[in-house]
Protein backbone atom coordinates (compact mmCIF):
# COMPACT_ATOMS: atom_id res chain seq x y z
CA UNK A 1 0.00 0.00 0.00
CA UNK A 2 1.52 3.49 -0.83
CA UNK A 3 1.68 6.21 1.71
CA UNK A 4 -1.37 8.13 -0.74
CA UNK A 5 -3.54 5.42 -0.49
CA UNK A 6 -3.25 5.00 3.15
CA UNK A 7 -6.42 6.52 5.30
CA UNK A 8 -6.52 9.56 7.27
CA UNK A 9 -6.53 7.69 10.92
CA UNK A 10 -10.04 9.50 11.51
CA UNK A 11 -11.38 7.91 8.42
CA UNK A 12 -11.07 4.35 9.20
CA UNK A 13 -14.19 2.38 10.13
CA UNK A 14 -11.55 -0.69 10.45
CA UNK A 15 -14.06 -3.13 8.83
CA UNK A 16 -11.41 -3.64 5.83
CA UNK A 17 -8.19 -5.15 6.74
CA UNK A 18 -6.62 -1.85 4.80
CA UNK A 19 -8.41 0.49 7.60
CA UNK A 20 -7.11 -2.00 10.47
CA UNK A 21 -3.24 -2.09 8.91
CA UNK A 22 -3.13 1.77 8.74
CA UNK A 23 -4.78 2.14 11.96
CA UNK A 24 -2.47 -0.66 13.62
CA UNK A 25 0.81 0.75 11.54
CA UNK A 26 0.03 4.79 11.56
CA UNK A 27 2.64 6.61 13.79
CA UNK A 28 0.86 7.57 17.48
CA UNK A 29 -0.72 11.37 17.45
CA UNK A 30 2.16 13.39 18.42
CA UNK A 31 0.57 16.22 20.88
CA UNK A 32 0.77 19.98 20.53
CA UNK A 33 3.10 21.87 22.50
CA UNK A 34 1.31 23.81 24.89
CA UNK A 35 1.19 27.18 24.81
CA UNK A 36 1.02 30.20 27.78
CA UNK A 37 -2.04 32.46 27.15
CA UNK A 38 0.23 34.60 25.62
CA UNK A 39 1.93 32.95 23.12
CA UNK A 40 -1.67 31.91 22.12
CA UNK A 41 -3.37 35.26 21.99
CA UNK A 42 -0.06 36.47 19.55
CA UNK A 43 -0.92 33.71 17.44
CA UNK A 44 -2.78 35.13 13.99
CA UNK A 45 -6.53 34.05 12.75
CA UNK A 46 -5.16 30.86 10.51
CA UNK A 47 -2.24 29.43 12.87
CA UNK A 48 -4.83 29.77 15.96
CA UNK A 49 -7.51 27.91 13.79
CA UNK A 50 -4.61 24.99 12.84
CA UNK A 51 -3.80 24.97 16.69
CA UNK A 52 -7.39 24.77 18.03
CA UNK A 53 -7.78 21.75 15.43
CA UNK A 54 -4.95 20.16 16.39
CA UNK A 55 -5.92 20.20 20.00
CA UNK A 56 -9.49 19.05 19.43
CA UNK A 57 -7.91 15.81 17.34
CA UNK A 58 -5.36 15.16 20.39
CA UNK A 59 -8.04 15.36 23.06
CA UNK A 60 -10.43 13.36 21.23
CA UNK A 61 -7.56 10.34 20.55
CA UNK A 62 -6.11 10.47 23.47
CA UNK A 63 -6.33 7.16 25.26
CA UNK A 64 -6.15 4.90 25.82
CA UNK A 65 -4.77 5.84 29.43
CA UNK A 66 -3.04 2.73 30.87
CA UNK A 67 -4.96 2.06 34.29
CA UNK A 68 -4.18 -0.57 36.02
CA UNK A 69 -7.03 -2.90 35.07
CA UNK A 70 -6.29 -2.31 31.45
CA UNK A 71 -2.69 -3.13 32.01
CA UNK A 72 -4.21 -6.24 33.43
CA UNK A 73 -6.58 -7.11 30.73
CA UNK A 74 -3.74 -6.66 28.46
CA UNK A 75 -0.95 -8.48 30.47
CA UNK A 76 -4.08 -11.46 30.92
CA UNK A 77 -4.77 -11.02 27.05
CA UNK A 78 -1.03 -11.85 25.85
CA UNK A 79 -0.88 -14.90 28.16
CA UNK A 80 -3.74 -16.53 26.77
CA UNK A 81 -2.44 -15.81 23.13
CA UNK A 82 1.26 -16.65 24.01
CA UNK A 83 -0.41 -19.87 25.28
CA UNK A 84 -1.76 -20.46 21.45
CA UNK A 85 1.94 -21.46 20.51
CA UNK A 86 1.10 -25.01 20.21
CA UNK A 87 0.39 -27.22 17.44
CA UNK A 88 -2.64 -27.15 15.28
CA UNK A 89 -4.00 -30.27 16.62
CA UNK A 90 -4.42 -28.94 20.12
CA UNK A 91 -7.76 -26.18 21.24
CA UNK A 92 -6.54 -22.65 21.07
CA UNK A 93 -7.94 -20.44 23.66
CA UNK A 94 -10.14 -17.71 23.27
CA UNK A 95 -11.17 -14.63 25.30
CA UNK A 96 -14.41 -12.85 25.95
CA UNK A 97 -14.11 -9.50 27.16
CA UNK A 98 -17.44 -8.45 28.87
CA UNK A 99 -17.77 -5.15 30.84
CA UNK A 100 -20.92 -2.24 30.67
CA UNK A 101 -21.09 -0.15 27.98
CA UNK A 102 -18.85 3.00 27.85
CA UNK A 103 -15.93 1.63 30.26
CA UNK A 104 -13.70 0.76 26.71
CA UNK A 105 -13.56 -2.92 25.76
CA UNK A 106 -13.22 -2.42 22.32
CA UNK A 107 -11.25 0.59 22.84
CA UNK A 108 -8.93 -1.55 25.09
CA UNK A 109 -9.44 -4.79 22.30
CA UNK A 110 -7.91 -2.94 20.01
CA UNK A 111 -4.81 -1.52 21.89
CA UNK A 112 -4.00 -4.65 22.44
CA UNK A 113 -4.61 -5.76 18.64
CA UNK A 114 -2.58 -2.97 17.58
CA UNK A 115 -0.10 -4.30 19.48
CA UNK A 116 0.09 -7.64 18.62
CA UNK A 117 -0.24 -6.61 14.97
CA UNK A 118 3.07 -4.59 15.19
CA UNK A 119 4.91 -7.51 17.07
CA UNK A 120 3.73 -10.40 14.34
CA UNK A 121 4.82 -7.94 11.58
CA UNK A 122 8.21 -7.25 13.42
CA UNK A 123 8.94 -11.18 14.25
CA UNK A 124 7.50 -12.34 10.93
CA UNK A 125 7.82 -9.70 8.22
CA UNK A 126 4.98 -8.27 6.13
CA UNK A 127 4.45 -11.62 3.82
CA UNK A 128 4.02 -14.99 4.75
CA UNK A 129 6.71 -17.66 2.84
CA UNK A 130 4.27 -18.03 0.44
CA UNK A 131 4.25 -14.32 -0.38
CA UNK A 132 0.79 -13.33 0.86
CA UNK A 133 0.29 -10.14 2.59
CA UNK A 134 0.77 -11.04 6.39
CA UNK A 135 -2.68 -9.92 8.40
CA UNK A 136 -2.14 -10.83 11.85
CA UNK A 137 -5.43 -9.60 12.92
CA UNK A 138 -9.13 -9.78 11.35
CA UNK A 139 -11.32 -7.53 13.19
CA UNK A 140 -15.15 -7.65 12.48
CA UNK A 141 -18.06 -5.22 13.68
CA UNK A 142 -20.98 -7.30 14.71
CA UNK A 143 -24.52 -5.61 14.60
CA UNK A 144 -28.13 -6.94 15.65
CA UNK A 145 -28.88 -11.01 14.74
CA UNK A 146 -26.02 -11.68 13.15
CA UNK A 147 -25.62 -15.21 11.36
CA UNK A 148 -23.09 -17.40 10.57
CA UNK A 149 -23.45 -16.53 7.10
CA UNK A 150 -23.05 -12.78 7.68
CA UNK A 151 -20.18 -13.61 9.92
CA UNK A 152 -18.51 -15.14 7.27
CA UNK A 153 -19.22 -12.63 4.80
CA UNK A 154 -18.33 -9.70 7.12
CA UNK A 155 -14.77 -11.33 7.47
CA UNK A 156 -14.90 -12.11 3.62
CA UNK A 157 -15.24 -8.52 3.07
CA UNK A 158 -12.50 -7.39 5.71
CA UNK A 159 -9.55 -9.53 3.21
CA UNK A 160 -11.40 -7.99 -0.05
CA UNK A 161 -12.02 -11.26 -1.51
CA UNK A 162 -13.99 -10.92 -4.84
CA UNK A 163 -16.45 -13.92 -3.47
CA UNK A 164 -17.71 -11.77 -0.43
CA UNK A 165 -21.08 -11.57 -2.56
CA UNK A 166 -22.26 -15.10 -3.45
CA UNK A 167 -22.20 -18.48 -2.03
CA UNK A 168 -23.51 -20.91 0.55
CA UNK A 169 -22.43 -20.79 4.38
CA UNK A 170 -20.21 -23.57 3.46
CA UNK A 171 -18.90 -22.07 0.96
CA UNK A 172 -18.16 -18.25 2.46
CA UNK A 173 -16.61 -20.57 5.32
CA UNK A 174 -14.52 -22.10 3.05
CA UNK A 175 -13.32 -19.01 1.44
CA UNK A 176 -12.86 -17.40 5.40
CA UNK A 177 -10.29 -20.14 6.10
CA UNK A 178 -8.50 -20.24 2.90
CA UNK A 179 -7.73 -15.85 3.83
CA UNK A 180 -7.00 -16.52 7.53
CA UNK A 181 -4.77 -19.67 6.45
CA UNK A 182 -3.39 -17.56 3.68
CA UNK A 183 -3.05 -14.40 5.36
CA UNK A 184 -1.43 -16.24 8.82
CA UNK A 185 -3.90 -14.59 10.70
CA UNK A 186 -3.19 -15.43 14.58
CA UNK A 187 -6.48 -13.02 16.38
CA UNK A 188 -9.72 -12.77 15.23
CA UNK A 189 -11.32 -9.62 17.17
CA UNK A 190 -15.40 -10.08 17.27
CA UNK A 191 -16.49 -6.83 18.31
CA UNK A 192 -20.05 -6.83 20.06
CA UNK A 193 -19.87 -11.01 19.98
CA UNK A 194 -23.52 -11.52 21.56
CA UNK A 195 -25.00 -9.87 18.23
CA UNK A 196 -23.98 -13.54 17.14
CA UNK A 197 -26.99 -15.85 16.52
Amino acid sequence: MSEDSVPEPDNLALSRKEDFKAFAESPRRSRPDLLTYKQLKSLATQARADYDRQRRKWHANIGPVKTPQLAELHEDLWDIVDSNEQDGDKAKGAVAVDAFPGLGRTTSVLAFARDFHQRQIAESGPFTSQGHERIPVCRVGLTGNTGMKDLNRAMLEFFGHPGQGRGTTAQFGRRVLDCVLSCDVQLVVLDDLHFLK
